[in-house]
């Protein structure tokens, strides 16, 4: 399918930022932040520890990945792989991309037999249907009381 991944330069930051707002509303997120609050956190992650890559089919750009490599807080030898964000754009979904994509990544970015963790919000039953095709099985619920 000809996937590449391009680690993230500054000058991607602004389409990050869009990308990053669709993945909001698409996965049901409460997120308020603006296009501008958007940029400057991704221009933070990407100076600092955070792992930030363009995911592309041939020439075109189909999604990106945030991702943090962590080490296991019980088994320090073993590497884990926190994936914070995982996207892929809208008119892409559906062909089998988001799959070879997120394989490329384990294959070719992250460390060999290191553990991925995701977050999917409850209100995100698609992204869920996604990553539970993979091979991701529910660790924990977080639970949140509003008053």
């Amino acid at each position: 399918m000809g996937f590449s991944v391009q680690k993230t330069k500054e000058a991607d930051i602004k389409f990050l930022a869009q990308m990053n707002k669709e993945l909001i509303q698409d996965e049901g997120s409460r997120n308020p932040m603006s296009l501008e609050q958007l940029e400057e956190r991704m221009n933070g992650w990407l100076f600092d520890e955070w792992e930030i890559e363009i995911i592309q089919k041939d020439t075109s750009v189909i999604g990106y990945a945030v991702y943090h490599i962590r080490k296991d807080d019980f088994y320090p030898d073993e590497k884990y792989i926190y994936l914070r964000q995982f996207y892929m754009r809208r008119e892409h979904r559906g062909k089998g991309y988001g799959t070879e994509a997120l394989k490329h990544l384990i294959r070719y970015s992250f460390p060999y037999g290191a553990k991925v963790s995701i977050d999917v919000l409850e209100s995100n039953a698609r992204g869920s249907n996604f990553w539970k095709k993979f091979g991701f099985e529910p660790y924990y619920t977080q639970m949140k009381l509003s008053k």
